[in-house]
């Protein structure tokens, strides 16, 4: 099934980007970009109205464009901090025109591209809006030192969380990003404005994010691709639809024509009393051909990323000797005295290989119309590991791993996208139809384990049965084995759209920009059993015959059948938002959606949204919004049996939907929509020509928030669930509705740049977040467990400090780069307030503190005849996030970094990159 639809996805995209019209002829234009002195003006942006065509000048503040349609043209030359330049431009065959813009400084920067999110009217520039949007162009994202285009974001947005994660699943390899301290579903993210797909994984136990959320898995899209990224920092949930409740990501894929680029960058982390590890090399590309009238972008990336280990040595390791390594108060070994080599835990980034495609095709069927197409496909093989099973552990075999074994995660994950549409202009109104469709799929592979309940031996049939008895000849049962396939999730989603607007007059003193549309959607989510060695219950006594061995693979036991689903929904929504200048001062917009769930009914959330700009130089704006979120399919349907390690027990958590009899036993309610309210307010300011300083706070109050809840594994919890017929489980989690939250917060902005004569620039880019999340009610706990002795309620301590304080409460960024010529260097500094993590794992209950962190940054570049070549370094200073107190929270010592350090804990990391482009 799955490889007849990637072959049916790949067909169809073909089929759509391989229908071209006649060729037809074309000519060129080129010319040169200046400022009001004659300077040249490098990264300016020059593009034909009326088509895809479009580039960016050189360090000389040159252009060139091939391939035009024949005929007059409007050419439009944009930049940063300059007021746009329009000029008529006749294009003949067989020659280049010549055109040259001298560009006006402007008081109010421009961005040099049309604004997608944040206003359904025609925007160029993210100060004309009423609400705060962030623009980072290609050139910008490429200059961060990493290729993962979340990190990325997080390098220049301090709203954006995107942090490490180790042991924790599959979430060591498809790693979820944040918007102003929220989940990562409170996050919308497009692709040229269309709604991108979430992944099929559901973040059960992860570190720096709420548990028992599904994003999208931004990383899964090549960073070459990308043309700009649009980040709106306000609640967007009545123009955009639900899970906008944080902000909008909108990822520009790069169209248009222009030259074969490529990029080979290479590193490795150098870090103090550790050795170099995590060798990273990664090969991307980009070439936007013409196909007739039309064009064809196509990008593609390849990582290859080795393991990074921060772990200390294990002073608790005796396997093979009976005797234990001594270990310094470095977490190094100073007397070796056992065969297993140390460190024997894994705490770091894992093994990652990714194969990234993305391609992008628009032809224009006329003057006013046009079709498009956009897909790409991302293959994944990650690696991540579980804890440690010693030598004579009740869930090992010492037949088969004589000295222990550390369990691997190995899974495969796959993301493809197919999107088309039409658009054009019709009696005057701007209308489009559109489609996509997103499929995301996580397969759980695991190595160097085993089910423990299948017995000592790996080369006989001869397992046991529930009952303790082995089995009969007739009933061979199952050999044990160490690698499993423990089960597959999937998520699809369809999409459909039709919208348009147009500019009326409706008795206002300007016109008003009316925007009508709908969409809808289909999904769906799906749980694929493992196979049975992964899952079954071979009814073993453990090795050290003091009660029966636990079942399913080791580190993540198979999905059972009983935990199979296949769920499906759908959701219609209509819009309608209307935007209009009251006064030439004065921007007011309002908007209005109405969303219908099959499985949650109809609500109506609005947005009003004002922009007022008294003088040339100050602008205010401010806006208040109610949104909408249904609970998402994976959160309904999520059923699992894990091995969490709860006060350093491993302990069998059953992760079960609402409506299982184990969570009925255990007072379970059906879960119900989110509902938010978003207020902002915000100035920005120019003082001086070149210089804008930027405020907006915010207060986001949502109410019934989607959680997965507390562990419950009390006494009175095992009475329960033993009587509801589940005694093989030693604890409960479910989702619930069951708490409110208010986060509040304020972002700051700064950008100033200084021109100097010869060709020289010098640029300040500051941003700061001041997040804060607080919990306002909890439900109280169910009255069947009202003797529970289990002090924590609804939520336990992960959860809680999560939720309110594992997210740094102050982020900030300071970047300067110099450019002189084909000579560039970057230097960033980013801040990293404090915050803490809470690990039950270790120790129960227990809360650490981690002081605040600023890393440095730095690049230096230099580009001649098509190259550049670039060396750089990430956290240069080497820092690292404080470490955890030795015997609390982190392992006994064997895990000393916070394990929700929004940074990570692998230290500096040292890189070249070199960048080719073919001259025309």
């Amino acid at each position: 099934m799955a490889a007849a639809r990637r072959t049916w996805i790949t067909t169809a995209l073909c089929l759509v980007m391989g229908a071209t019209a006649a060729f037809a002829q074309t000519g060129g234009v080129a010319g040169k970009v200046t400022d009001d002195t004659g300077a040249p003006l490098s990264g300016a942006e020059v593009r034909i109205e009326g088509t895809t065509l479009h580039t960016s000048t050189g360090d000389d503040g040159r252009f060139s464009l091939t391939g035009a349609p024949l005929g007059t043209h409007a050419i439009r030359a944009l930049m940063l901090g300059f007021k746009p330049s329009l000029k008529s431009v006749t294009i003949e065959a067989n020659g280049a025109t010549t055109v040259d813009f001298r560009m006006e400084r402007s008081v109010i920067p421009v961005q040099a591209i049309e604004i997608v999110v944040g206003s359904r009217a025609r925007h160029t520039a993210a100060d004309e809006l009423a609400v705060p949007v962030d623009v980072y162009n290609h050139e910008v994202l490429a200059r961060q030192g990493t290729t993962e285009t979340s990190g990325m974001l997080q390098a220049l947005s301090p709203a954006v969380n995107f942090p490490r994660q180790s042991v924790t699943d599959g979430t060591d390899v498809v790693r979820p990003f944040t918007l102003r301290g929220l989940s990562p579903d409170h996050t919308l993210v497009l692709i040229n404005g269309l709604r991108r797909h979430q992944t099929a994984l559901v973040n059960t136990f992860a570190y720096g994010t709420p548990a028992g959320s599904s994003g999208v898995d931004m990383n899964a899209i090549p960073s070459s691709a990308i043309e700009r990224v649009e980040v709106l920092r306000d609640g967007a949930a009545a123009q955009y639809g639900s899970d906008a409740i944080a902000g909008v990501v909108n990822l520009v894929l790069r169209q248009g024509r222009f030259a074969p680029t490529a990029t080979v960058t290479g590193g490795q982390y150098f870090t103090a009393d550790y050795p170099r590890d995590g060798d990273t090399y990664n090969v991307s590309g980009g070439w936007g051909v013409g196909l007739g009238k039309g064009s064809l972008t196509l990008s593609a990336e390849y990582l290859n990323r080795a393991a990074t280990n921060r772990a200390w040595a294990d002073s608790f390791e005796v396997a093979g000797t009976g005797i234990n390594d001594i270990i310094g108060p470095d977490g190094k070994v100073i007397q070796k005295r056992n065969p297993v080599p140390q460190p024997n835990h894994h705490w770091g980034d894992g093994l990652e290989k990714d194969l990234l495609t993305m391609a992008a095709y628009h032809l224009p069927l006329g003057d006013k119309s046009f079709v498009f197409a956009q897909g790409g496909y991302s293959y994944r093989e990650g690696n991540g590991n579980g804890y440690r099973r010693y030598q004579g552990s009740d869930r090992s075999w010492d037949a088969i791993f004589p000295l222990g074994f550390l369990p691997e995660f190995r899974p495969l994950v796959t993301d493809y996208s197919l999107a088309g549409g039409w658009k054009a202009e019709v009696n005057d109104w701007n209308v489009g139809a559109g489609a996509t469709f997103g499929h995301n799929g996580f397969q759980y592979d695991l190595r160097n384990t085993l089910n423990a309940s299948l017995g000592g031996s790996l080369t006989t049939v001869t397992a046991f049965g529930p009952d303790g008895i082995p089995n009969t000849a007739d009933d061979p049962g199952i050999p044990n084995q160490t690698s499993f396939h423990a089960g597959e999730l999937h998520r699809d989603e369809f999409v459909g759209s039709l919208d348009a607007s147009r500019e009326l007059l409706l008795g206002l003193p300007n016109p008003v920009n009316v925007a009508l549309g709908g969409a809808w959607r289909r999904e769906r989510w799906v749980i694929q059993a493992g196979e049975k060695a992964s899952w079954v219950d071979g009814g073993a006594q453990n090795q050290n015959g003091t009660g029966k061995a636990p079942a399913g693979s080791q580190v993540f036991a198979g999905f059972a059948p009983s935990d199979a689903v296949d769920a499906r929904r759908d959701n219609i929504g209509v819009y309608a938002d209307f935007e209009s200048k009251l006064s030439r001062e004065v921007l007011a917009n309002a908007a209005a959606r109405f969303e219908n769930y099959s499985d949650f009914g109809s609500l109506v959330t609005g947005k009003f949204a004002l922009r007022v700009q008294p003088t040339q130089r100050v602008t205010l704006r401010g806006a208040v919004s109610t949104g909408f979120r249904a609970p998402g399919l994976g959160q309904q349907h999520f059923s699992k049996v894990v091995t969490n390690v709860i006060s350093g027990t491993p302990t069998q958590v059953g992760v079960f939907p609402v409506a299982s009899a184990a969570a009925r036993a255990l007072g379970s309610k059906d879960l119900k929509e989110e509902t938010s309210t978003n207020l902002s307010a915000g100035l920005a300011v120019t003082p001086v020509d070149g210089f804008t300083v930027t405020a907006d706070v915010y207060d986001i109050r949502l109410k019934d928030r989607v959680i997965l809840g507390a562990t419950f594994d009390d006494s009175t919890t095992k009475r329960i669930l033993t009587n509801a017929g589940f005694g093989g489980i030693d604890a409960i989690q479910y989702f619930t509705n069951g708490l409110d939250t208010k986060t509040q917060g304020i972002d700051l902005t700064a950008d100033l740049k200084v021109p100097f004569a010869g060709n020289r620039s010098l640029t300040f880019n500051a941003a700061a977040n001041y997040g804060k999340t607080k919990i306002t009610h909890v439900d109280g706990l169910p009255s069947v467990l009202a003797t529970s002795t289990d002090e924590k309620g609804l939520l336990d301590e992960v959860t809680t400090v999560a939720i309110t304080r594992e997210r740094p409460d102050w982020r900030g960024t300071f970047t300067t780069e110099y450019t002189q010529g084909p000579a560039r260097g970057l230097v960033r500094a980013s801040y990293y307030g404090t915050f803490a993590s809470a690990q039950p794992a270790f120790t129960d209950g227990y809360t650490e503190k981690y002081a605040a962190r600023t890393l440095v940054d730095a690049e230096a570049g230099y580009k001649f005849a098509g190259l550049e070549f670039a060396l750089g370094a990430r956290n240069l200073l080497d820092t690292y996030p404080g470490k955890a107190r030795l015997d609390f929270n982190n392992n006994f010592g064997v895990f000393p970094w916070a394990a929700a350090s929004p940074f990570g804990y692998n230290g500096r990391y040292l890189y070249t990159k070199a960048t080719w482009t073919l001259m025309n």
